[in-house]
Formats: structure tokens, sequence, C-alpha cells
């Protein structure tokens, strides 16, 4: 497991780790946001997924 800060776009800068780095899995986690708030903020986990080449889990966050 690696922990990484880095500067940028986030799916841009999570998609060039994971290339960079060899990693088998990616694994993001989301705040369960659908509908309008999805719509208008963009989806990272959707970008990770559609452009990393390793596979990528979604982690729902747990209800508080």
């Amino acid at each position: 497991m690696a922990r990484r800060v880095r500067l940028g776009e986030p799916v841009e800068q999570i998609v060039q780790e994971a290339r960079g780095g060899e990693y088998d899995l990616v694994v993001v986690g989301s705040h369960g946001r659908t509908g309008l708030g999805n719509l208008l903020l963009g989806s990272v986990n959707r970008g990770v997924a559609e452009r990393s080449a390793a596979p990528v889990l979604v982690i729902k966050a747990w209800p508080a």
C-alpha cells in the first residue's frame, strides 16, 4: 500500500500515479452523491474508472 500527495486535477493525478507505480488495484472513496450534485461536481471515481489501466474499487462512505 502506498499513499501519495500530488497537486493538480484529481483524475489525471490518480491515473498517472496508477500507471507510473504499476499498481494492481486503485481504491477510491465515495461520498455517495447522486443526481444533480454528481452532475454539477463531476465524478472523480467515474473518470478514474474510465481511464485507469488497473481495476478500480470504489468504497462507499459508511453512514454516520
